[in-house]
């Protein structure tokens, strides 16, 4: 009679003890979080996950761990390096991140898909743009006069694509010259030049595991007849839902704008900036020095939304990267 609640008992501990989840019929990646006290975000990471709505009957999970990041590695491929490791493949959207063992720093930078990324404490922090299509892409390191020419993997995200409706008066708002002067706005507050601020993995911003749109998605406002793509993730909470800072960082700005509404972007040094969407209220200056969980302001429903929600995103020298892996850890 009792033995139902026994068994379910001895399959949980078993799961737990492999550190998977082989999902069920009618299972949703937010009900697994819940059940063994994680978040989604750090199931997507660790499984690849792209669109947390897309889960297969059978597929198994990992729960637990680090991502598993398969590397290239060279030994001593030119003075003063003593060695260099890249990831095998990145995901679009992510980041590339290159390691330098040199006895001390070294200059220099990757050039890679028309833009140069500096050396930084002996790491390239390589942004892959999230529509860059899928291919095998070079990746040319210059250091102190010498040259060495890699290959950067890219492989498929598999985003979904949603359709927005906005109301006619928020329409109004994608005027492309409002769109490009609002994120050279954007962009040229992040002052590359700033020195590290952040040390180990980024909090979330809320205190809520329900994401309503996640990094990547395929984006529509004219319904369907051209696509961008979701650079952040929003978090589907209340008006007034409190925002805080997920790291150490400078406020580089914090005012409305029409398209992104009440806005606040950190820059965290290195050329990582993270953006705060939409928010009804702020609670920070430009130029303020925040904490991790220091208040930043509250969600709202402000310039180019169709709801309550944070709209949340960090950005590697201007572009774009899924915020997820950040929670898990930081480069």
């Amino acid at each position: 009679m009792h033995r139902w609640p026994f068994l379910l008992f001895l399959l949980l501990a078993l799961a737990l003890a492999q550190n998977t989840h082989t999902v069920q019929p009618g299972e949703t990646l937010y009900r697994i979080a819940q059940r063994y006290n994680t978040t989604v975000e750090a199931l997507q990471v660790l499984n690849n996950i792209s669109d947390p709505t897309r889960l297969q009957v059978g597929q198994v999970l990992r729960l637990g761990g680090s991502p598993e990041v398969a590397r290239h590695r060279l030994v001593r491929p030119l003075p003063p390096l003593e060695a260099l490791e890249w990831p095998r493949q990145t995901l679009q959207g992510h980041l590339a991140v290159l390691r330098l063992q040199a006895p001390q720093a070294v200059e220099g930078s990757v050039h890679f898909w028309g833009s140069r990324y500096p050396i930084q404490q002996n790491r390239v922090l390589l942004p892959v743009p999230a529509l860059q299509a899928p291919g095998v892409y070079p990746a040319l390191l210059q250091l102190e006069g010498q040259r060495l020419r890699l290959e950067v993997r890219v492989v498929a995200g598999n985003y979904g694509r949603y359709v927005l409706q906005l109301p006619p008066e928020r329409q109004a708002l994608l005027v492309p010259e409002r769109l490009r002067a609002e994120r050279q706005r954007v962009l040229a507050a992040c002052n590359p030049q700033e020195p590290q601020h952040w040390q180990g993995p980024f909090r979330r911003p809320v205190q809520s595991q329900r994401i309503t749109d996640p990094f990547g998605t395929r984006r529509s406002y004219d319904g369907g007849a051209s696509y961008g793509y979701h650079e952040g993730i929003d978090y589907g909470v209340p008006e007034g839902t409190p925002v805080y800072a997920p790291a150490p960082g400078v406020v580089a700005l914090a005012e409305k704008l029409e398209v992104r509404g009440g806005a606040v972007v950190l820059n965290h040094g290195l050329g990582v900036c993270s953006g705060y969407w939409h928010l009804s209220r702020l609670a920070v200056e430009p130029g303020q020095r925040v904490r991790p969980g220091e208040l930043l302001g509250y969600s709202g429903n402000t310039g180019l939304s169709n709801g309550p929600h944070l709209h949340f995103e960090i950005r590697v020298h201007g572009v774009p990267t899924n915020p997820a892996p950040w929670y898990l850890e930081a480069p």
